[in-house]
């Protein structure tokens, strides 16, 4: 893909950056439909497989790990190979996965296809997709967030509740294969593509693609000299030259590939604290979604009750997403970490409630609060990550976040199965992973202080 030189003056001002908006939401759209759906069809997922409830849950989490640790790899291949071109071929890659689903025979084979197949073709659409939207803001750039993570929570509302009439109508199978039908329009999305992040601005280092360089080149022309001169070369010396040229291309093309993951993001100390708040968040929430619709049923509510658990953690989460932009836009300006600490502190408070109370309407209640939490908490942690970089190294941000939250996300499934299958229900899971999220707050205090401080001995 021909990349194209921006200066500072087009963020916020290019029309087309709305659209680049308007692909994000729909890659959160689907992603979290097919999480979402994973959900609900869970139960019936582990009993037509003959399987364990925790162990297939994890798989749906393990798709999440791997939608995040392949992040600094999607972002590498993009720098070499081309930002819309890696996000039509993750789209065509997750629409696959999610069909072969539909008809695995067997948990392995789920596994390969829902993890495998999925996971880093969603990778792929998801990390890319957020570092070209986001080389067109700047002032703008929590609304954007706003906006393009609404998909998130609408994709749950809305298919909270409709998983479960596909699921009635059609079985698990069915279903999967519908939500593979959907999925694919992620594909027309990545050809909407028009900037490479990673070429965006002029006076940062950039990155080339994957070529044969010119001394390369000059090795080779020379070589050719040579060998006209020299017609008396044996067969076996033609082929050791010719194999250590090949040898001196695949070198020359590891060398780009590691360059291009950026190791050097990892000696920020922001960053790393960042992304340790990150860390202790996703712990919690990716396993909590998973296992949102489980625990309505184990307590006490029924199969249609329990899927509109979605839809309540859907509107809070629109809500949360909502109150930054709209305060900033009245010309109140608080501090993203200040919204990120109140959110943790809100998502610590009503996982304990949500974990005891057995009503409908406070189960609806609660998980609404904890969307409205986790909403605040991510966006604020978005916006203070997008500051630390220039629209080039973004992409790497991203991915190396990506790798710690998949652990992270990882992680806190297992944990959660494990704890169910030695309480038999998930609430004392709820209890950890409320005390976990709020490790958040010192670690975002921490960042802030020295934020501050580094600003200090700037002046």
């Amino acid at each position: 893909m021909a990349s194209t030189r921006f200066t500072t003056d087009h963020y916020d001002n290019d029309r087309w950056g709305w659209v680049m908006v308007a692909v994000t939401f729909t890659s959160c759209f689907v992603m979290f439909v097919h999480l979402k759906a994973l959900s609900v069809l869970l139960l019936p997922m582990t009993n037509d497989l003959e399987s364990d409830l925790w162990f297939v849950g994890w798989i749906a989490v393990l798709y999440t790990m791997v939608l995040n640790c392949f992040g600094p790899v999607a972002g590498a291949l993009s720098r070499l190979l081309g930002a819309r071109a890696m996000m039509v071929f993750g789209g065509f890659l997750y629409t696959s996965g999610i069909i072969l689903t539909s008809v695995s025979t067997t948990v392995p084979l789920l596994s390969v296809f829902t993890v495998g197949l999925s996971g880093v073709g969603s990778s792929l659409h998801w990390n890319i997709s957020w570092a070209v939207m986001a080389s067109y803001f700047k002032e703008k750039y929590p609304l954007a967030v706003g906006i393009s993570t609404m998909g998130e929570p609408i994709g749950m509302m809305i298919f909270g509740p409709i998983t479960q009439v596909l699921l009635d109508t059609y079985g698990w199978r069915g279903t999967m294969f519908l939500l593979g039908a959907i999925s694919f329009h992620l594909v027309p999305c990545a050809m909407l593509v028009q900037r490479d992040p990673s070429s965006s601005l002029p006076e940062t280092d950039q990155y080339q693609e994957v070529s044969v360089s010119d001394e390369e080149d000059n090795s080779q022309e020379q070589g050719g000299t040579d060998y006209a001169k020299d017609e008396c070369d044996t067969t076996d010396e033609g082929n050791h030259s010719y194999q250590n040229s090949r040898q001196s291309k695949a070198g020359r093309c590891c060398q780009l590939f590691i360059e291009a993951i950026d190791f050097k993001v990892l000696a920020d100390v922001r960053f790393i604290l960042l992304t340790s708040g990150r860390f202790t968040a996703t712990f919690a929430f990716n396993a909590w979604l998973v296992f949102m619709v489980p625990h309505g049923q184990f307590q006490g509510l029924s199969n249609i009750q329990a899927s509109f658990l979605p839809t309540a953690f859907g509107v809070g989460n629109v809500v949360g997403k909502l109150v930054p932009p709209l305060l900033q836009k009245f010309g109140i300006q608080s501090p993203m970490a200040f919204w990120a600490c109140s959110g943790a502190a809100l998502v610590c408070v009503s996982l304990i409630a949500e974990a005891f109370i057995k009503p409908f309407i406070g189960q609806l209640a609660f998980t609404g609060l904890v969307g409205v939490g986790f909403a605040v908490l991510y966006q604020g942690i978005d916006v203070m990550i997008r500051s630390l970089s220039t629209d080039d190294r973004f992409i790497s941000l991203l991915g190396w976040q990506g790798v710690f939250t998949g652990v992270a996300g990882a992680l806190g499934g297992l944990v959660a199965g494990r704890l169910y299958v030695w309480t038999r229900s998930f609430s004392t899971s709820h209890c950890v992973f409320a005390g976990v999220t709020l490790l958040t707050i010192p670690l975002l205090v921490v960042q802030a202080r020295y934020c501050n401080k580094g600003i200090k001995t700037q002046r």
